[in-house]
């Protein structure tokens, strides 16, 4: 059993999508269980959709849906020559599009809140793209079972950063295994086809989000439950790289890394595997391979149980799009437990996180996503308490077991402002 994840990138158009299936019959031979993202943008489509419903203005809403109708009709209509064909794949495209809009329509209605409505809408570009892709597979003869991922990943409730609830949601997965597909998954060449990136409330049944790029950790969970041997994602990178290569032209390929070098990389913004993917794949020893669907025959990364060498690949990471908020008492007494936990609790209700943070006796700095649908309500929460000073255009640097003249190298020119290190972990927060 193996688990493969596909990100937008990969079937962002025709080719792509005909691409991924000659990828399946070459390397997913034995049972394999496929997680595909949206095509190309749409999830950021599908974001300005919602800000749309969300201000109301509905004349813009249904323009940006009929984009989206349109970008989503070029991808498909060159897979076939057929006309026949072609009608079958576009029907399922006008189904799909008429379910979103008949959504958009009642959640105006109720005036759902946004991070609610954010979720029940983003994750259209999943369903879309995994019902196309099951629509193309079809035409040929590739064997398999499209599955709701929201049948399977049980969640809290937590809006746009959904925790997984483990037991409901491996029990839900094995069962699917054993029955629910109606094929034999133990059976060669057969295939489950899912979406990353969406799961559903344990309460209510609405649906839910696990986060930006959050089909890498879909596939982790879908990995864990189970017991897969290996979990391959296919990215339009050769493999996990030392730095971004669209900022540092000679960023390096980095040929293995354990379980501790990813999570670190991870946890500090590093945007090639999504932050939760590791541990579940850890917790089972499963390794992780991250590999280019454009050269396939090139090795990847391998993340897992390897021998510890004893040091650190260095690496740098860079988190773009940040923003500092600096806290200060009203009453100029000390932010002690009491202000700490109140800070820590607002970030948690709007599930943002503090990517990098700075305690002093009447102040609290934190640098965070400037993500103003999660950033303002916090903001709103804390205002009561404490003074805050919003910082933007900023970026946050992470230098990684680099030398102190790696380090100032890489830092030349720029504006820093503020800086702390833990052992071999250098974080800047620099100005644009």
């Amino acid at each position: 059993m193996r688990v493969f994840k596909f990100g937008g990138a990969s079937v962002q158009d025709a080719e792509g999508i005909a691409r991924v299936h000659r990828l399946l019959c070459t390397y997913g031979d034995g049972p394999l269980w496929i997680v595909v993202s949206a095509m190309g943008k749409t999830t950021n489509q599908l974001e300005t959709l919602v800000q749309a419903v969300h201000r109301d203005q509905w004349p813009q809403a249904m323009e940006i849906l009929g984009q989206l109708y349109e970008a989503h009709e070029a991808r498909i209509v060159p897979l076939s020559s057929n006309l026949a064909d072609q009608s079958r794949i576009l029907g399922v495209l006008e189904q799909w599009i008429s379910k979103l809009r008949a959504d958009l329509e009642r959640m105006r209605d109720e005036r759902v809140p946004y991070n609610c409505l954010y979720d029940q809408i983003v994750v259209y570009g999943e369903l879309i793209s995994t019902a196309l892709i099951s629509a193309y597979f079809e035409l040929q003869g590739f064997s398999h079972a499209w599955v709701d991922a929201g049948d399977l990943l049980v969640t809290d409730a937590t809006w746009r950063d959904a925790r997984i609830h483990w037991e409901e949601t491996v029990s839900k997965v094995k069962a699917c295994q054993e029955s629910q597909c109606n094929i034999s998954l133990r059976s060669s060449g057969t295939c489950v086809l899912t979406q990353g990136f969406l799961g559903q409330d344990a309460v209510s049944g609405l649906r839910t989000t696990l986060g930006r790029e959050g089909s890498d950790f879909t596939a982790s969970v879908l990995a864990y439950a189970l017991d897969a041997q290996e979990v391959c994602v296919w990215k339009d990178v050769v493999g996990v790289m030392d730095a971004d290569p669209r900022l540092f032209p000679m960023a390096r390929i980095l040929p293995s890394l354990t379980y501790r070098e990813a999570v670190e990389m991870t946890y500090y913004g590093a945007s090639v595997i999504h932050p939760r993917t590791i541990q579940p794949l850890q917790n089972k020893g499963i390794p992780l391979r991250v590999r280019s669907f454009l050269n396939p025959e090139q090795g990847g990364t391998v993340i897992g149980e390897l021998k510890d060498q004893g040091h650190f690949s260095p690496c740098v990471i860079v988190k773009k799009n940040q923003c500092l908020l600096e806290l200060v008492s009203k009453d100029f007494s000390f932010v002690g437990e009491e202000g700490l936990a109140m800070i820590y609790k607002a970030l948690y209700d709007q599930g943002l996180k503090a990517n990098l943070a700075r305690h002093t006796a009447v102040s609290f700095s934190l640098c965070v996503d400037n993500d103003p649908y999660k950033r303002l309500p916090v903001q709103e929460i804390l205002l009561t308490n404490f003074g805050i000073k919003v910082t933007e255009g900023l970026s946050l640097w992470t230098l990684m077991h680099q030398s102190d003249k790696m380090r100032s190298g890489l830092l030349s020119g720029k504006q820093i402002l503020f800086e702390q290190h833990l052992g071999n972990v250098y974080q800047y927060v620099v100005v644009d």
